[in-house]
C-alpha cells in the first residue's frame, strides 16, 4: 500500500509545485505611448458647443471618471467643439441604464456632417462603443434617441493625441496646483500586471485601461501600475460593472518582482499579504462607480488597484483612476532666456519617453530605501533632453553661424558641460547620478581642462556617495598628461549605469566606487593618478 502510494504523493507534489510557478503573474511590457482623451485633460483644447436634454452636461469634460451626465428619454444631443481639427479614429460612453440608439458624427465647420457610426444598445451594455476610420474634424456630435434615460460616464475620444511629449510635474508635497488624473490622462501610468487575464484583450485594456476581466476563480481582479517616478496621489476611484463590490489600493515603495527561469521579471500575489492597503471602499448597492480617499497622501511609483466582487461575474469590467495635483506640464520647447550678465542662454527641452518623463528633474523626493531605488532608477530612465547653449553678450544666438561660449546637455541623471574660455581653454565636465539597491546614491563628476598651448589635458574626477541616512563620502582623483589619456590610471571606475565608459573616463565597474586605496600613487609615463578621500561628513 505504501509502495503505491508514494508515486501518488510525489505526483500531487509536482502539481502543487507546478501551481504555485503559475500563480505568479508575468510582467506586461511598457507601452512607449498610449491614446489620451482628446477632450478632457490639461492637453486638450475641447469645449462644450451646445446639447439639449442632457443634465450637468460639463462632466463630461471631467477627468473625474465617476462624473455624471443623466440624459431623458426620447431624443437629446450634444455638440463639442475639438479647439482644432484633429485626427480621431474611436470613441465610447460608459452606460448606466439608458436604452436606444445613439449616433455619432463629425464636421470640419459644422456646415455638414459626416455619419461616423450608429449604435443601437441596451441598459445592459455596460460600455457603448463606436470605431470607424480615421476623420479629421474639429466638431462631434453625439445624438440619442432613447427608449429609457439614465446616466452616462466617460465619454472619450481616441485619435491621433498620445501622451507622447508631456511631462508631468508635481511639487515637493503635491499640494500645489489642479487635480489630475493620472492613470487615463498624462501621468505617464502603464499597466505592468492585471489578472486574470482580461477577456477584451490585453493590448486594448493596457492601452485604453479599460478592462473586462472575464469569470474566474480568482477572488479579486487586480490591475498594478507603474508611474515612471515617484508621485503623491489623494484620490482613487473606480467605474465598474454595476454589482457589490469591494475596491481596494495598494501602494509599493519599490515593486518586489523577481526573474523567473525563462528571465522575465514576475510578481507574485501572495505579496499583498504583506501589505495594508492605503484606501478601501465599497460599492454595496452596485451603482457601479465609487471613490476612496487615503488617510493621508500616498506616494509612490508602483500601485495596485484590486475589486472583489460579491460573487463570480461572468464579465466584470472596470476602470480605475488615481488623482493627484499637478504643478505645471512640460513640452518639447526652445526659449531664449537674457542673463543678468548680458549673456544670451538658449534652453531647447525635448521630452522623451512618456512613462517616467521628466523623472530626472522632479521635486518629489523619496521617503525610505525602497522609494530611493525605485526614483533612483527612474531618474537614471528619463530620456528627457535639456539643453542649455550660452552666447557671449553682443552675439545673436539665432545666427547658425554663432558658437555658444558653453554648452549644457543633460539627460536623465548624466549632465555634460563644454566651455570654452576667452584665452581658449576648453571646460568639459560630465556629471551621473546612480542609486544601487541599498539605495545609496553616488554622484561622479568628471572635469576634463584643455591647455590651449600645450594640448595637455588635466582630469579631476570627483565621487560623492550617500547613503539613505544622509551621511555622505567624497573622492578626488585628478589626472594630468599630455593629451589627457586617462585610460591608464589605477582607478577602476564609476557604476557602468552612469553612461560614463566612453572618451577619456574612467573605465566602467559596475559597482558605483572607486577601488583604489587611500593615498595610492601609480605613476606610468607622463601620468600621475593621486587619489584621495577628501571629506566624510554625517
Amino acid at each position: 500500500m505504501i509502495m503505491k502510494l508514494a508515486p501518488t504523493i510525489v505526483l500531487l507534489g509536482s502539481l502543487l509545485t507546478a501551481g504555485s510557478i503559475q500563480a505568479k503573474w508575468s510582467r506586461i511590457p511598457i507601452i512607449k505611448e498610449k491614446p489620451v482623451n482628446t477632450i478632457t485633460g490639461p492637453a486638450s483644447n475641447a469645449s462644450l458647443d451646445s446639447s439639449s436634454g442632457f443634465g450637468h452636461v460639463d462632466s463630461i469634460f471631467s477627468s473625474d471618471i465617476t462624473a455624471s451626465s443623466t440624459v431623458s428619454a426620447g431624443k437629446s444631443f450634444v455638440l463639442i467643439n475639438l479647439g482644432k481639427p484633429v485626427l480621431i479614429s474611436s470613441s465610447s460612453f460608459v452606460n448606466d441604464g439608458i436604452e436606444g440608439r445613439a449616433t455619432l458624427s463629425a464636421s470640419a465647420d459644422k456646415s455638414g456632417w459626416a455619419v461616423l457610426e450608429e449604435k443601437v444598445f441596451s441598459a445592459a451594455d455596460r460600455t457603448v462603443e463606436f470605431k470607424f476610420a480615421g476623420m479629421q474634424a474639429k466638431f462631434v456630435k453625439l445624438e440619442l434617441a432613447l427608449s429609457k434615460g439614465g446616466i452616462i460616464r466617460t465619454l472619450q475620444f481616441f485619435g491621433a493625441a498620445t501622451d507622447k511629449g508631456y511631462a508631468v510635474k508635481q511639487s515637493a508635497d503635491g499640494k500645489s496646483g489642479k487635480p489630475a488624473d493620472l492613470i487615463n490622462g498624462l501621468g505617464g501610468a502603464r499597466v505592468v500586471y492585471a489578472a486574470p487575464k482580461p477577456a477584451n484583450g490585453l493590448d486594448t485594456a493596457i492601452t485604453y485601461n479599460k478592462f473586462a476581466f472575464p469569470e474566474s476563480d480568482e477572488k479579486y481582479r487586480t490591475i498594478i501600475y507603474d508611474f515612471g517616478q515617484l508621485r503623491i496621489l489623494n484620490e482613487f476611484a473606480s467605474v465598474h460593472s454595476p454589482r457589490p463590490v469591494r475596491f481596494e489600493v495598494f501602494a509599493f515603495d519599490n515593486l518586489p518582482e523577481k526573474e523567473d527561469w525563462r528571465g522575465r521579471m514576475t510578481f507574485d500575489p501572495s505579496d499583498f499579504g504583506n501589505l495594508s492597503p492605503v484606501a478601501v471602499a465599497e460599492d454595496t448597492r452596485g451603482t457601479g462607480s465609487l471613490k476612496a480617499k487615503p488617510a493621508k497622501s500616498v506616494k509612490t511609483r508602483y500601485l495596485a488597484l484590486r475589486w472583489e466582487p460579491e460573487f463570480n461575474p461572468p464579465d466584470f469590467q472596470c476602470t480605475g483612476s488615481a488623482g493627484g495635483n499637478v504643478m505645471n506640464i512640460v513640452t518639447t520647447n526652445t526659449v531664449i532666456v537674457t542673463n543678468a550678465d548680458g549673456t544670451k542662454s538658449v534652453i531647447t527641452v525635448t521630452v522623451g519617453d512618456a512613462h517616467g518623463a521628466g523623472a530626472a528633474t522632479s521635486d518629489v523626493k523619496p521617503d525610505n530605501a525602497g522609494q530611493m531605488v525605485a526614483q533612483g532608477d527612474a531618474r537614471s530612465s528619463d530620456t528627457t533632453v535639456v539643453t542649455t547653449s550660452t552666447y557671449a553678450q553682443g552675439v545673436d544666438p539665432t545666427d547658425p553661424n554663432s558658437v555658444p561660449i558653453s554648452t549644457t546637455t543633460t539627460t536623465g541623471t548624466s549632465t555634460v558641460t563644454v566651455t570654452t574660455q576667452s584665452d581658449g581653454t576648453v571646460v568639459t565636465t560630465s556629471s551621473s547620478t546612480t542609486t544601487d539597491d541599498s539605495g545609496n546614491t553616488t554622484t561622479t563628476t568628471i572635469t576634463e581642462t584643455k591647455d590651449p598651448q600645450t594640448g595637455e589635458t588635466t582630469t579631476a574626477v570627483t565621487q560623492t556617495t550617500t547613503d539613505p541616512e544622509g551621511n555622505t563620502t567624497t573622492t578626488e582623483n585628478t589626472n594630468t598628461g599630455a593629451g589627457g589619456n586617462n585610460s591608464q590610471t589605477s582607478t577602476t571606475g564609476t557604476n557602468g549605469d552612469g553612461n560614463l565608459a566612453g572618451g577619456s573616463s574612467p573605465s566602467p565597474g559596475g559597482n558605483g566606487s572607486l577601488s583604489a586605496n587611500a593615498g595610492n600613487t601609480n605613476s606610468t609615463g607622463a601620468n600621475t593618478n593621486t587619489i584621495t578621500p577628501v571629506a566624510t561628513s554625517p
